[in-house]
């Protein structure tokens, strides 16, 4: 399945209405449900299984930070996925510095195989909010070729892709 999150993913929890409480939290993905659409997820700190929904998840990913020009100093730094500000930028540590940075979809690029989300798309809105696998990222243009299903390969700019 291209537009399922593998089990063993390493991720957070957000924007978890009923469960607030358990936003921020950090677990890891044991089982997904086609019938209900959801993950559940085994917290790490006390073992806790919660039924989740897609949009409540955030990967825990590593990432390659590149095209910045107000900080050119990040440009081919690595880093770790924390959590997201809003929808239009990700939190991404960075070990090397030692520091977080609020970094834009556009200048981060997502790695071979990472679950992502289509959204902002305006002349194919039909696929906005539709998961899949991210098989390539073309440089030259900054985009993704991402697997939607079996039959499906769509190429999307960065700045319209989200984990």
């Amino acid at each position: 399945f291209y537009d399922i999150i593998p089990l063993g993913t390493a991720v957070s929890l957000r924007g978890l209405i009923s469960a607030g409480n358990h936003n921020g939290d950090r677990g890891v993905i044991t089982q997904y449900s086609s019938a209900t659409q959801r993950y559940l997820v085994e917290l790490g700190e006390t073992g806790e299984t919660l039924s989740v929904k897609p949009e409540n998840i955030l990967q825990q990913i590593h990432v390659k930070i590149h095209g910045i020009i107000s900080q050119p100093n990040l440009n081919g730094c690595t880093g770790l996925v924390w959590y997201t500000e809003n929808k239009y930028r990700y939190s991404i540590y960075i070990a090397s510095l030692e520091k977080f940075a609020s970094i834009k979809p556009e200048n981060v690029m997502l790695e071979k195989g990472t679950v992502a989300r289509v959204w902002g798309l305006e002349h194919r809105q039909e696929l906005n909010g539709k998961w899949g696998t991210i098989k390539n990222w073309i440089e030259e243009s900054n985009k993704y070729d991402i697997q939607l299903s079996e039959n499906q390969m769509i190429r999307v700019k960065a700045e319209h892709v989200m984990i």
